[in-house]
Order: structure tokens, then C-alpha cells, then sequence
């Protein structure tokens, strides 16, 4: 049974190899011949036992130059490893350092090598798009103290002491501190990373770079695999090489699907992420390596590792590419971007986010609040040495993607439908006239702390008025002086407390008209599950939506008017506090000069009594 099995699996790769190397043989060892009339006639068909030589001999040279493939990107991974940030060094060490000591061990199976590279390098482009925070000692010199490491990807690494009041950033081979300033944005790194803030852009300090500037390292050039030594003997006859090849290809079938499967888990990285390099030949490539009825050749798999080395090299630097870009009117147009090892894109002061279905650049049709924006512009022209701040989508994109679709201030009203509306114009109208009335009773004040400095009745201000109306006044009798008096004041504090009645009334119906879009929005959420059902959560939104923007605005509406109706309404006591004060006391004098003459009239009668 198990010949049986390997036979199933091999005859389809066999078929491919015939496929493509036999119309190449024929052509080296065929050539038309030209009949008397001019026309050629078909060459005979080619021997398959010289097909199948070719193709043992290709057999045989796969694994020593798959090894000398193997080492070199080992190689390579441990020389990218050293050169980045050292976040998790020990780990990543520990695994290159594995596989090195098994590419050496002669008994180990050549698909087990492939497979583990592989694995290593599947782990290292996972590193690309991780925001991670760690807690473990730094060592500087002889001092080692435990602080909290934030890496962002293999792009920047920072750490941060327990007490949160120093932070530093890896930079080529050393530690540099961070101001005060940048110590704040790796605090809220830290917090993003570990989830206890919900997920959004990070402001960070990064090294600068000139725009058009060549801000990448050097690649790692992969050695070319080594030609076999020694070739083995050509076949007798077609049934030995067929033999032969069968062997060689049920030798080769665990490396195959180790292949295979190392291409399909790779596909989903290579679908959904700007390349570096041509993206398109990359994607065929593993496209090819992933089909099971490709037979894969020594110079594909180096074209594999020199292409995932690529990616680990572009996600670990900050560096400038010419790349098409389309605009939000869909026009495309090449432009200079910035690219920020796996998360972020910038060109022309604008962020930028990865369309996989064009395979192309997008420019959001609505970028963040502005100081993100400011730091897009300045951060390209910052120089190598410096580090400037610059905003970092953890999700390399999907943040940015998500800032369209978050309403905007007028979008947010609109969802509030007509009660919305209402709500709005009666706020609108409150405040208008809270101001207006504030304005108003502070320079009523203004006057009557005037006419106290003056002896004049002014008819500007109320006390003005009421003083004058009592010096009007010709009657003696105090009762009638006291209701002359009381009624003036009456007059003057209704005028002071004109629209307060109103702005409480606002106060009092806001909150009831933000209920009543609340039952309306409520309303249509039900009607939309009536329809359409509760599985799209979307269908029922603008319901929802309208229900708590009412809501909002209601008391949004209600809270400050009440606060500008306290205000209004301690002023307006204050004044009418005033007024009746001075009222009085002018009332007092008034009695006072009246009993005084009324006793000076007395006295002379008195004394002839």
C-alpha cells in the first residue's frame, strides 16, 4: 500500500518534468528537414531515456546545492537578526543558533532542514507588524535594572524604567535616552501594546531621514547553489532510468511537500503586504512553489530566500521608494513614499494605506486629526542623526482604513435626524441669548455702580429710575411712599429677569426631545430587524445611531443651559439684592428728613405751650 501511495503522488510530478524538459531535449537533438518541395516535415520523437537522464541529473544536484542554499540563508537571517533592534535576542538567537547545529548534522533529513529554515524565517516576517511590551533586565556597561521593553516590529525597539520616568531607543548599537516629551509617547506605547488602552495610532520618536534619501542596507547577496561533484552513471535502458527516476522522486517527495506547504503558508503574507522588489514575479514565484504540480528547482528556491530576505530588510528600516499612488478621485500618480519598516506609509505629508486588491497605495480619503497630519509633513525632513515624531498604525493599516469610516462632527448631526435638528436650534437659540443677556445685566451693573458715585438721577440704569420715581413722588404718607417704591422695583427686576423663564424651559424640554429621538431611532432599528433580520448588525445602525445621538445632543443641550440659566439667574438676584438696597435706604432718608421737619415744625409750639 505505501508503494502504492508514493507512486499516486509521484507519477503526477513525473508528468510535469516530462512536460516541460522533453519539448526542450527534442529541440537540442531534433532539427527539421526540408523536403524536395521546401516544407519540413516533424523531427522523431525524442528518446525518454535521455529525458530521464536530465532529469536524474537535475535530481542529483538538487540537494547539495539546496544544503549550500540552506546555509547562506541561515546566514543571512543571523546577520539580520544582529543588525536590528535586539528585541527578544535571546530567543532569536537560541533559534539560529538551532538550526545552524542542524544544517551540520549529516543524519538529519534534508526536507526536516527546509523545513525549519523555513519555520524561522515565517517567525521573523511574524516580528514585522508585532507591537509588543515586554518586561526584562537592561544591561548598560555593569548596571542592569528591570524595565519594560516596547518593540515595534523589527523596526524600533524602546524601554522604560518601572517608575515610568526614563525611556530610551535602541540606535545601531547603543541606547539613547529620550526626553520627557518622548517619554510620554513611549508610556502610551506601552499601554497600547499591552491592550490597556483600546488600539490606535502611536506617536513615536523615530530617527529621521531625508526625503530621497537612500535609506536602505545593503541587501545580503545569497551565494548561487553549488553544481553537483560528481554526476551519477547514464541508465542503460529506458526501464532503468525509469526506475531510477522513480526512486530519485520518491527520495525527493517529503522535501517537495515540505515546499509546497511552506509556499501555501506564505501566500496570505504575500497577498496582503507591499513587497519589496517586484511584487509580481514574487507572487508567481511562490504561486508556483505552492502547486503541487510544480517540481521546483534550485534556482527558484534561492529566488524565495533572497525574496524573504528582502522583506525582513524592508520591515526594519525606514526607507523612500517611487511608487504609484492613487488618489481619493482614483487618478494614480507616482509619488515618493516614506515607508516605516511594516506599518505606516507617507507621501507628500499625507498617509497612505495598502489597497491589496490593486496591489497599489492608497491615499485615505480622510487622513487623522491634524497634529498627526503636521508630523507626516515634518518627519521626512528630519536629518538621520535626529528623531522626530511620526504616528505608527499597529495594525499596518487597518486603523488608518478604519478613520474613514468614523463620523465626522457634521456626519455625527446628521445622524440625529429632525429631532437632532430641534434640539440643535433650540440650543442655538439658548445660548445666543444667554450671551446676549449676560452682556446686558453686566452693564446694567456697570451703570448703577455709576449712579452710586453720582448725586444726579440718571435715567440710564434702574436704580436711576426708582430713585427718581420716590423723588416724584409728593405724597408724605409712608405706606404710599413704600408701595411707590415697591412697585418701581417690581418694574425693574422683571426686566432684569427677562428670557431666564425661557432658558429654563430649554433646560427642562432638551432632555425630553433627546428621549423622543431615542424612541424613534429605537423605532427604526426594530423595523430594520422586522425586514432584514438581526445578522448584519449594519442594517441596524442608523437606527441605533439616531437613537443615542438624540440622545447626546439632548443633554449636551440641556447640562450648559442650565449651568447659563444659575449664572443668569445669581446676577439678577445680586442686582435686584442692590437695587432694593438703595431703594431702602433712599426710602430711609426720605423718612428720616421728613420726621425732622415735622419735629422742627413742632418745637416752636411747644414751647408756647
Amino acid at each position: 500500500m505505501l508503494v502504492m501511495f508514493h507512486r499516486r503522488q509521484i507519477r503526477p510530478i513525473l508528468a510535469a518534468f516530462l512536460l516541460v524538459f522533453a519539448p526542450l531535449l527534442a529541440h537540442a537533438v531534433q532539427s527539421p528537414h526540408a523536403d524536395e518541395q521546401g516544407t519540413s516535415r516533424p523531427a522523431p520523437p525524442p528518446a525518454d531515456a535521455a529525458d530521464k537522464t536530465r532529469l536524474l541529473e537535475t535530481l542529483s544536484r538538487l540537494d547539495p546545492q539546496l544544503h549550500s542554499l540552506l546555509d547562506s540563508a541561515v546566514s543571512a537571517l543571523r546577520q539580520s537578526v544582529e543588525s536590528g533592534p535586539p528585541f527578544l535576542i535571546g530567543e532569536r538567537r537560541a533559534r539560529i543558533e538551532r538550526l545552524e547545529k542542524l544544517l551540520k548534522d549529516a543524519d538529519a533529513a534534508l526536507a526536516e532542514k527546509f523545513r525549519r529554515v523555513m519555520e524561522a524565517y515565517r517567525v521573523e516576517l511574524g516580528y514585522t507588524k508585532t507591537v509588543d511590551a515586554q518586561r526584562d533586565t537592561l544591561r548598560t556597561g555593569e548596571e542592569e535594572r528591570l524595565v519594560d521593553f516596547l518593540s515595534i516590529g523589527r523596526l524600533a525597539l524602546y524601554y522604560q524604567t518601572l517608575d515610568g520616568h526614563e525611556s530610551g531607543i535602541w540606535r545601531s548599537d547603543r541606547w539613547q535616552r529620550l526626553s520627557g516629551e518622548e517619554n510620554e509617547a513611549v508610556t502610551q506605547g506601552l499601554r497600547t501594546a499591552r491592550k490597556i488602552d483600546p488600539p490606535q495610532l502611536i506617536v513615536l520618536p523615530l530617527p529621521g531621514t531625508k526625503s530621497g534619501s537612500a535609506a536602505r542596507a545593503a541587501q545580503i547577496a545569497l551565494p548561487a547553489p553549488a553544481e553537483a561533484e560528481t554526476a551519477k552513471p547514464a541508465p542503460d535502458s529506458p526501464a532503468e532510468a525509469d526506475a531510477q527516476l522513480t526512486a530519485a522522486l520518491a527520495a525527493k517527495e517529503g522535501l517537495f511537500m515540505n515546499i509546497r506547504e511552506s509556499a501555501a503558508q506564505l501566500k496570505p503574507y504575500y497577498q496582503q503586504s507591499l513587497l519589496a522588489g517586484d511584487a509580481g514575479s514574487q507572487r508567481k514565484l511562490i504561486s508556483r512553489l505552492a502547486d503541487d504540480r510544480h517540481m521546483p528547482a534550485a534556482d527558484e528556491l534561492a529566488q524565495l530566500f533572497a525574496s524573504l530576505q528582502a522583506q525582513l530588510d524592508a520591515s526594519g528600516r525606514i526607507s523612500t521608494f517611487r511608487a504609484p499612488v492613487y488618489a481619493p478621485d482614483g487618478q494614480a500618480s507616482e509619488k515618493e513614499v516614506l515607508r516605516l519598516g511594516g506599518f505606516s506609509f507617507i507621501a507628500d505629508g499625507r498617509y497612505l494605506v495598502y489597497a491589496p486588491e490593486v496591489d497599489r497605495l492608497a491615499e485615505l480619503p480622510r487622513q487623522p486629526v491634524s497634529h498627526l497630519l503636521e508630523l507626516a509633513r515634518d518627519f521626512p525632513k528630519a536629518e538621520p542623526e535626529s528623531l522626530a515624531p511620526v504616528a505608527l498604525d499597529p495594525s499596518g493599516g487597518q486603523i488608518l482604513q478604519l478613520v474613514v469610516q468614523v463620523p465626522n462632527l457634521r456626519e455625527r448631526i446628521d445622524q440625529g435626524g429632525m429631532v437632532g435638528y430641534s434640539i440643535l436650534a433650540l440650543a442655538a437659540l439658548a445660548c445666543v441669548l444667554s450671551v446676549y443677556r449676560f452682556i446686558e445685566l453686566t452693564l446694567v451693573e456697570n451703570r448703577i455702580r455709576r449712579q452710586l458715585q453720582l448725586s444726579e438721577r440718571r435715567l440710564d440704569n434702574p436704580l436711576g429710575r426708582v430713585l427718581a420715581r420716590l423723588d416724584q413722588a409728593t405724597m408724605n404718607d409712608e405706606e404710599a411712599l413704600y408701595l411707590t417704591v415697591e412697585e418701581a422695583l417690581t418694574g425693574e427686576q422683571a426686566k432684569l429677569g427677562r428670557a431666564l423663564a425661557f432658558l429654563k424651559l430649554v433646560a427642562a424640554i432638551a432632555p425630553m426631545l433627546g428621549l423622543l429621538g431615542t424612541v424613534t431611532g429605537m423605532i427604526k432599528t426594530f423595523q430594520a430587524i422586522a425586514l432584514h433580520g438581526s445578522a448584519d448588525p449594519k442594517l441596524m445602525s442608523g437606527g441605533i445611531s439616531e437613537a443615542l445621538v438624540t440622545t447626546v445632543e439632548g443633554l449636551v443641550t440641556a447640562i450648559p443651559i442650565l449651568l447659563l440659566h444659575s449664572l443668569l439667574t445669581s446676577k439678577r438676584q445680586a442686582l435686584g439684592s442692590l437695587l432694593e438696597a438703595h431703594a431702602a435706604a433712599a426710602l430711609a432718608q426720605r423718612f428720616e428728613r421728613r420726621h425732622a421737619v415735622t419735629a422742627a415744625e413742632r418745637l416752636p409750639h411747644q414751647q408756647e405751650g
